[in-house]
């Protein structure tokens, strides 16, 4: 067992603060939280755990419910919103005739890592291919 300090933390203030002794950083946030913790990503609410120790500093929030699409229920691509597509670092759409596709090795699916949508949508576990979006005519 390893001894932690943990900081629980809102905006830039740190609002309490313990020694947790746990097996691992995440159980030592989630004793501080009393409920599931996941890895920190810009979140107002959350945890700091320091293992002076091995010199390392580890970051959590609280787990919200998962927020990603349900397969069952979305199988277009349209139905993951608009396009978003990636931009170059002067704001110009990235279409430089490289080849921006990689296969799905869950469903054998062609991804274009251009459009954010088609590449979260392919992390998703055991998901289906998506339908192509219909061609709107103009």
């Amino acid at each position: 067992m390893t001894k932690y300090q943990v900081e629980e933390i809102k905006g830039d203030t740190v609002v309490s603060s313990g020694i947790v002794v746990e097996n691992d950083p995440m159980k030592a946030a989630e004793a501080m939280a009393g409920e599931s913790v996941s890895p920190r990503a810009l979140q107002d609410h959350w945890f700091r755990v320091v293992d002076e120790e091995q010199a390392a500093v580890y970051e959590y929030s609280l787990a919200g419910p998962d927020e990603r699409p349900d397969p069952a229920e979305w199988k277009e691509l349209s139905d993951l919103g608009p396009p978003n597509l990636g931009m170059l670092h002067g704001g110009e759409p990235v279409n430089d005739g490289v080849d921006h596709f990689y296969m799905c090795a869950v469903c054998g699916q062609r991804v274009d890592m251009r459009d954010l949508r088609q590449v979260m949508w392919h992390e998703v576990p055991d998901h289906e291919p998506l339908k192509p979006e219909a061609v709107k005519e103009s």
